[in-house]
């Protein structure tokens, strides 16, 4: 895997938890008001970090063969 690369799927974990921990933080896990539905902000951004993080060690792994 390339530095380029690396940095990349290494960034996008990191906004992906700045982003989801900003909204965590901001409203918690269950909205308020009428409807009270999951924050699904937070949601996204766990799969997008699970996501990355495949892809991150999927390309570590290929690249050390």
């Amino acid at each position: 895997m390339s530095k380029r690369r690396l940095y990349f799927h290494l960034s996008m974990i990191l906004i992906a938890l700045m982003i989801g921990g900003l909204s965590l933080w901001h409203s918690g896990f269950w909205m308020e008001g009428r409807n009270k539905v999951p924050n699904f902000t937070a949601i996204a951004m766990v799969l997008l970090i699970i996501g990355q993080g495949g892809m991150l060690l999927s390309g570590l792994k290929k690249g050390k063969k």
